[in-house]
């Protein structure tokens, strides 16, 4: 079974397309070695989409290979994951591999919740949306009572099924967890790793202590529920919308230690001499969140929204340099860039195919193993991608259709905030920036409020979504609509 390759599955949260070095373009703000170091064993895909806008959804389309709006899976807190949908660690499971979760999970509820339901051996990590960073500890818990507990995501871990209390910071808890795997693995059967980090999600305003000097910051205050009650405190940092001019440095410090903890982690397998024979697929499970301080580059939107900054993500595969003549044309010598559409649902064929796994038939993923061995097509891999945000408002879905460059957008919600980002962050190489002043400091403002109804995008022209040209060319807006009505007809 080892001449089978080792599979890691990294998957960030909510981090913006900007906001990661081996991004073209990134914002000059950003440093990120260890994401760099993982991209230059392998190939960048400047082109990957999520499956949602948002979490819940997405890492079951992730986890599954299909759109997860099959089983009624839109938004937060619908459709869960059935027990009925094959699953990357499951299939894999039953081929003999050693299966691994680490970190967040969110299926988004339902019976089938827990992570030990879809196929995994062991689970390290916890079940909902979010995590605090820090206070983890029974005697935190104990602090703020089992009410206030939950409401601030405080002591909410697990290792299988049974709560566990720990001292430290999450994305170090959770590198811990992998890194003693890792260092105590056998070799006698090959293993598929699944690391879902918390980071960079809110609460990011919650900062590792060792990082605070380097960025030149102060630990934000914690709450005191006998002081206010917790949707107060949380206002005080910015995600109800009152601006903290600190906020991007806190973002940035909490994707430092998530960078760190990838270097330690590269640095582990080789260490194992298990890096030649693993293939790590790195990924954030949607576009990158305003209220975290996020930066989605010259990209319209952010979290929630299906412009591309909501669903465009980045994603990296570093291949082993033992499977590399087996996967590419040639040795990887620094990363490659691919520019062909992909989908985060690609991930679970792709693993399979590698695997010398049969890919099941009703997949919406298509195995990335052909763009991965440089092999010319005249078809894309994917003739449409879609997206549906379910019933969003008077019985309308709010959905995306993205047709060869064009994508049409169906928007309902009107009420999204502008990207605020504090001076502090610098600039993007080729996007022309907005400034304003709130309170007194100065912002960059990428300008993507909208309002309802349908527009149309050339993205080979217009990637940043300002043109719409929905009256210029009626007939591609048709026919990507009617692309919509036959999907949908056929969920």
């Amino acid at each position: 079974m080892m001449d089978k390759p080792n599979f890691i599955c990294i998957i960030a949260d909510d981090l913006g397309y900007g906001d990661a070095g081996f991004q073209d373009p990134c914002m000059y703000d950003v440093n990120t070695p260890g994401l760099n170091r993982l991209a230059s064993a392998g190939y960048v895909f400047d082109t990957a989409y999520s499956t949602s806008p948002i979490c819940s959804p997405s890492r079951t389309g992730i986890i599954t290979g299909r759109y997860q709006q099959r089983w009624g899976n839109y938004w937060f807190g619908q459709g869960g994951l059935p027990f009925t949908e094959a699953t990357t660690p499951g299939i894999l499971r039953d081929k003999g591999y050693h299966t691994f979760k680490i970190g967040k999970t969110h299926y988004n509820g339902g019976d089938a919740e827990h992570p030990l339901d879809h196929g995994y051996d062991s689970f390290y990590g916890f079940v909902d949306h979010t995590a605090d960073y820090m206070r983890q500890t029974k005697t935190d818990v104990e602090k703020y009572g089992q009410s206030n507990a939950e409401k601030a995501h405080i002591g909410v871990l697990m290792r299988g099924r049974t709560q566990v209390y720990e001292s430290g910071y999450t994305t170090e808890l959770f590198t811990n967890e992998a890194v003693n795997i890792l260092s105590n693995y056998q070799k006698k059967a090959p293993f598929f790793m699944e690391i879902a980090y918390n980071a960079v999600h809110q609460p990011v305003y919650i900062n590792h202590p060792d990082y605070l000097e380097r960025f030149g910051l102060t630990q934000f205050p914690q709450w005191e529920p006998d002081v206010e009650d917790y949707n107060t405190w949380h206002a005080k940092w910015g995600l109800r919308g009152i601006v903290d001019p600190d906020g991007r440095k806190r973002y940035l410090s909490t994707l430092a230690v998530l960078d760190d903890c990838i270097r330690r982690l590269l640095t582990t397998l080789k260490t194992c001499e298990l890096l030649e024979n693993t293939i790590i697929f790195f990924l954030s499970d949607n576009g990158g969140a305003y209220e975290n301080y996020a930066c989605n580059a010259k990209l319209k939107g952010g979290k929630y929204t299906l412009f591309e900054g909501g669903i465009r993500v980045p994603l990296i595969v570093s291949i082993g340099s033992n499977i590399q003549k087996s996967v590419t044309a040639a040795a990887i010598n620094g990363s490659k860039r691919i520019a062909e559409t992909v989908s985060t649902m690609d991930i679970l064929p792709t693993i399979l195919n590698l695997a010398g796994v049969e890919i099941p038939g009703n997949l919406d993923g298509r195995s990335l193993v052909p763009l991965l061995k440089g092999e010319a097509s005249n078809t894309p891999l994917h003739p449409f991608l879609i997206w549906d945000n379910g019933n969003v408002k008077n019985n309308e879905h709010e959905y995306a259709v993205r047709k060869g460059n064009w994508k049409l957008v169906h928007s309902i919600m009107d009420d999204y905030k502008a990207i605020r980002l504090n001076t502090y962050c610098g600039s993007v190489k080729n996007v022309s920036w907005k400034t304003r002043t709130i309170n007194g400091l100065d912002f960059y403002d990428l300008d993507w409020r909208d309002h309802h109804g349908l527009r149309l995008y050339n993205l080979q022209d217009d990637i940043g979504e300002s043109n719409d040209v929905y009256s210029e060319h009626p007939e591609i807006a048709k026919d990507l609509i009617n692309t919509y009505i036959e999907w949908c007809e056929h969920l």
